[in-house]
């Protein structure tokens, strides 16, 4: 369970992810939705805490996966998300330690594949998780 940041631009992230890792980043990100606004399954999750208070932005992230995916050429058969008012983005959009962490995971996932953009990190680093910015977790109108 993760949504892959490896840059603060969620457009850039998902355009350089593998169609593997995007394809499932869909999934992902509306499994991370429904647990938020259910409270229920993967809620206490990092990954569902760590987006908790800003259901706008990741919807926008879902969003933004389909339309990578579809842009290159595979078929969608998920919704898009309705975002109605502002899109907030969580205060960790921008922390390096954490899209540095990103970057490293991915290497480590697909080395081959990720080592081409030139990225300094080992491919060893653990998550950050920022829990110091979480909000407290709450159930969130779907």
């Amino acid at each position: 369970m993760q949504t892959f940041l490896p840059y603060p631009d969620f457009r850039k992230s998902l355009e350089i992810l593998d169609s593997k890792r995007l394809g499932k980043q869909r999934v992902e990100a509306y499994q991370l939705i429904r647990a938020i606004t259910s409270g229920t399954g993967w809620s206490r999750h990092p990954a569902a805490r760590m987006w908790s208070g800003y259901l706008n932005a990741l919807k926008l992230y879902h969003n933004l996966a389909i339309e990578e995916w579809v842009k290159r050429g595979y078929r969608n058969q998920m919704n898009r998300m309705v975002i109605e008012g502002q899109i907030v983005l969580p205060p960790w959009v921008g922390d390096e330690a954490f899209h540095a962490s990103h970057r490293s995971n991915l290497l480590r996932k697909d080395p081959f594949y990720y080592g081409r953009f030139g990225w300094r990190e080992p491919p060893t680093l653990p998550y950050v998780w920022n829990e110091d910015k979480w909000q407290e977790p709450k159930r969130e109108k779907f």
